[in-house]
């Protein structure tokens, strides 16, 4: 096999998602902008799918900014019923079915930040977990700003809905890393010059918390997915 082959070629997770007979190919096209007429095709050509997932990942990113700056909604992605959450739970599934790993960061704090804000703790703590289990502890990274923010939402999290011993062991590791306790806050989070670059977080078997006390992993969100891909088939029936 080429290496073009090779990087095209669909992993086991995707391609048992995909050769499902429910797969809802033209739902998940419109959602990423691809014509549905061409929906089965695209979504199975990796580097297809990916452009179109890093696309429309830009066009979420910038109509979710114009929502917090208090403008109104003047694409179709801001006047989509399910925005902001809703659209942005479905990219994160789909950049993580597609492995666009890159892509996941930003947009996984925004949902969990809205989670939190809606008092779902448990979703947002998952999330969370997306955002620091997508980020390489201790490399170069874009994405350091949006992983300490992850991080110091969770102290927020944890307060509300968790240890206080844990948030408060959180909140130590932030100040010494030189990390603004609300840097979650931050539309556009961004670190100061004495911070230091993202460790991995202060929990290494999983982010809390959790009733069930299981360890929540970056692998968690198929499970979402596999929601997301029955709701989208239900949705797509009642259309057609």
């Amino acid at each position: 096999m080429s290496d073009e082959q090779t990087s095209t070629a669909l992993s086991p997770t995707r391609d048992a998602a995909l050769a499902r007979p429910d797969f809802p190919f033209t739902r998940v096209a419109r959602r990423l902008g691809i014509d549905p007429a061409e929906a089965e095709v695209a979504l199975r050509d990796d580097d297809r799918a990916r452009a179109a997932i890093a696309r429309t990942v830009g066009e979420f990113l910038e109509a979710d900014d114009a929502r917090r700056a208090g403008r109104a909604p003047e694409t179709a992605m801001g006047l989509d019923p399910d925005f902001p959450t809703g659209v942005g739970m479905a990219l994160v599934g789909a950049a993580v079915l597609w492995e666009a790993r890159d892509l996941v960061p930003p947009v996984a704090l925004r949902v969990a930040k809205d989670h939190y804000e809606d008092g779902a703790d448990e979703l947002a703590a998952s999330y969370i977990a997306l955002v620091q289990e997508s980020v390489d502890p201790g490399a170069e990274s874009r994405d350091d700003a949006v992983a300490w923010a992850a991080q110091s939402l969770l102290v927020s999290v944890l307060q509300r809905s968790g240890d206080p011993g844990q948030a408060a062991e959180i909140a130590r590791d932030l100040a010494a890393h030189a990390i603004p306790i609300d840097l979650w806050r931050d539309d556009d989070p961004s670190l100061p010059d004495d911070s230091m670059s993202w460790h991995g977080g202060a929990f290494v078997g999983g982010i809390p918390p959790r009733r069930d006390e299981r360890s929540l992993s970056y692998e968690d969100v198929h499970d979402y997915m596999n929601t997301l891909l029955a709701d989208m088939r239900r949705e797509q029936e009642a259309e057609e």
